[in-house]
């Protein structure tokens, strides 16, 4: 018989143009008094300061996400605007401090809308304060504001959902050969949403109307909602994730950085070769999209990708993937040759 379950989801998702002018109309529900927005260090700043005056009623303070104090605990409310950084910083406020969380996202580019985690690299800096989770009581998703990202950034959430192919196959590997718990309904969801990236992916590409954006919202708000019932990140975060996170931590100790997403899409076509399944399917629809579809064209040096080939695994030990107990070096160069990504 399987234990007492309890997950977070989002209670309110409110997405389309203009959404952000309904923050005031969710924030009145929370009863908040005073309320810190973090936002981000250039443009999301802007939107950061429209919610600021929104909420015009109310005690704010608008600080950049590197800027943030969570020694401080006088907020009654902590809200996120802007890409991955921002959002991430608030989760951790909220989660340290126990203060409920809005998330407005101004860029699509992951699946951390809704999810309760924070990014791997983020985790593993902020390690004294325990496992950082905490879901979004609301999601505010202004479509117009989202569709004036950087097609960049709006091509990596395709990416980003590539992967989740790959992340429930490594769930359900582990499922079967460790008998990890497995949720059928989150891996579905998951599933579901690299589905919809894969289908509309030629429709949507350009990200010139506001659909688009829409279509890739909800299929990365999906992702959010699965990793909340799974109550971890195992349906949307596999051995394509690993190898991404491998390739971050490195460049960071160059201080250089890459668009996760991008390296999430190339992580997905190493692992569907791995896992013997259609690679090339995956990179055609990587390619249509505009992904990088080779190392070179991401900026990855290839003995780069084959170290974080060969040491991925070791990154979350607890959660076994296809990569197993590691690659060699021989058997990483190769898959690497034979998807052409080198």
């Amino acid at each position: 018989m399987k234990q007492l379950e309890s997950f977070q989801i989002p209670r309110i998702v409110i997405f389309g143009p203009g959404a952000i002018l309904k923050t005031p109309l969710v924030v009145s529900e929370l009863k908040a008094g005073r309320i810190l927005v973090i936002s981000g260090k250039s443009a999301t700043t802007a939107y950061a300061n429209q919610v600021a005056q929104l909420l015009s009623n109310y005690s704010v303070d608008v600080v950049r996400y590197n800027e943030v104090d969570l020694s401080k605990s006088n907020y009654d409310l902590v809200i996120g605007v802007g890409g991955g950084r921002p959002i991430d910083m608030a989760k951790v406020y909220s989660c340290v401090h126990k203060k409920p969380l809005v998330v407005i996202p101004t860029a699509a580019s992951h699946d951390g809308i809704a999810s309760p985690y924070v990014s791997y690299t983020l985790s593993q800096k902020l390690q004294t304060y325990g496992k950082i989770v905490a879901s979004p009581v609301a999601i505010i998703a202004d479509t117009s504001v989202i569709l004036s990202a950087p097609s960049r950034l709006l091509k990596a959430g395709i990416g980003d959902l590539l992967g989740k192919i790959i992340a429930v196959r490594d769930w359900q590997l582990a499922h079967r050969l460790k008998g990890e718990e497995y949720s059928e309904y989150a891996a579905h969801l998951a599933v579901t949403s690299y589905k919809i990236a894969a289908t509309n992916a030629r429709r949507i590409r350009n990200f010139t109307r506001e659909e688009d954006v829409r279509v890739l919202v909800k299929a990365l708000i999906g992702c959010g909602v699965a990793m909340g019932i799974a109550g971890s990140s195992r349906p949307c975060s596999g051995s394509e994730h690993l190898f991404a996170h491998a390739i971050e931590l490195r460049l960071q100790e160059e201080s250089n950085e890459a668009v996760h997403g991008e390296l999430v899409a190339l992580g997905t076509i190493i692992m569907a070769y791995l896992h013997g399944i259609n690679w090339r399917r995956i990179k055609k629809i990587a390619e249509l999209v505009g992904l990088p579809t080779t190392l070179k064209q991401a900026g990855i040096d290839a003995d780069m990708a084959v170290e974080a080939l060969t040491t991925a695994h070791a990154l979350r030990p607890d959660r076994y993937t296809i990569l197993g107990n590691g690659l060699s070096r021989e058997a990483a160069r190769r898959a690497l040759e034979d998807t052409e990504l080198i």
